[in-house]
């Protein structure tokens, strides 16, 4: 059984299909990259931790800074999907008006 993600009004059914194909496949490879993204931001902060030498400290918390900023950006474009694949019906039938 499976359940609409997103639900048009406008009647474009293809869309929908394709739409909520895609987001059921994507779901579960985001909370793999979630995951992989939380646990090495995790090691790469114990590295930091225990760090003794200065050269040592500073490569890990290059490190860190990356794994932070590419899990903010990460969120940002997943939140640009969903929020795309939500409004799509919206988003065409703009398009559409101007046919």
């Amino acid at each position: 059984m499976s359940t609409l993600l997103v639900d048009f009004k406008t009647g474009i059914d293809w869309l929908e299909t394709i739409l909520n194909a895609v987001i059921n496949i994507i779901n579960p490879i985001l909370i793999l990259v979630a995951v992989a993204g939380i646990v090495y931001a995790i090691v790469v902060g114990v590295k930091f931790a225990k760090a003794d030498e200065k050269n040592e400290r500073d490569e890990a918390k290059q490190k860190l800074i990356y794994v932070i900023v590419g899990i903010v950006v990460t969120g940002l474009l997943i939140a640009l999907f969903y929020y795309l694949a939500y409004n799509m019906s919206d988003i065409m039938s703009g398009v559409n008006s101007w046919w």
